[in-house]
């Protein structure tokens, strides 16, 4: 077969469905409850392990031929495996929340983190709802940008041997977790974060702004993204 041949998606099927039972079970130890019994250090292996695995999807999305169908349409319309869909889903899901949890960014009620106040089946009902409850959200979005990010990041590794593009895949998923655990762990990071946060609830014309960018820009950016692939 040949380095860069295309595959159809239900023969990679069964590692997309792993992926994203790896990457859904990874979501549901950020609700604060489960969180609280994993021992320490756990979260943040955690953390680290999902940028390989998203690196390797990306990796693997690449080489798949969805067919001619609906060419012209979004990307989110045109992927037509629900492997692939769960996958990158899930995956996207969980960087969601850890950015929102990790520096406490949240949409009027649209937050991961239940009140306090809240008993435990109705935090585990709140968490549900920012999480499941916009899946279908969370996937558009990333067929708009993190999947098109994946495909270009991915492509010098796509030209080699699979076995060594995907080993590849893999390291410069490792790397990108580095880069990102210590993102985290900022505190100048988070300091800048913070005062972010405190500008915009300043100003409410400027939160609104902020919320359709973020809403509404990613998708554009998606379209962009699309549109120079296809020239």
């Amino acid at each position: 077969m040949a380095a860069n041949a295309h595959l159809n998606p239900r023969t990679l099927a069964p590692y997309f469905v792993l992926a994203g039972l790896v990457h859904a079970a990874a979501v549901a130890t950020r609700f604060d409850v489960l969180a609280a019994k994993l021992p320490a250090g756990a979260p943040l292996a955690i953390m680290l392990a999902q940028f390989p695995l998203l690196l390797l999807s990306g990796y693997f999305e690449g080489r798949l031929d969805y067919g001619e169908r609906m060419k012209s349409m979004p990307l989110w319309l045109r992927i037509n495996s629900e492997a692939v869909k769960f996958a990158f889903t899930f995956g996207f899901m969980y960087l969601v929340v850890v950015a929102a949890q990790t520096w406490d960014v949240s949409i009027g009620p649209v937050d991961p983190t239940p009140p306090l106040s809240f008993p435990t089946a109705q935090r585990a009902l709140w968490f549900a709802m920012f999480t499941l409850g916009f899946a279908m959200l969370f996937f558009m979005v990333a067929a708009s940008v993190l999947i098109p990010v994946l495909r270009l990041v991915t492509y010098p590794l796509r030209l080699l041997p699979t076995l060594l593009g995907s080993v590849l895949a893999l390291a410069v998923g490792g790397g990108l977790g580095v880069v990102v655990l210590a993102a985290v762990q900022s505190t100048k990071l988070s300091a800048f974060a913070s005062g972010i946060k405190a500008t915009l609830r300043a100003d409410p014309a400027l939160l609104i702004g902020v919320t359709l960018a973020a809403t509404l820009g990613p998708l554009l950016l998606g379209a962009l993204l699309e549109r120079k692939q296809d020239d």
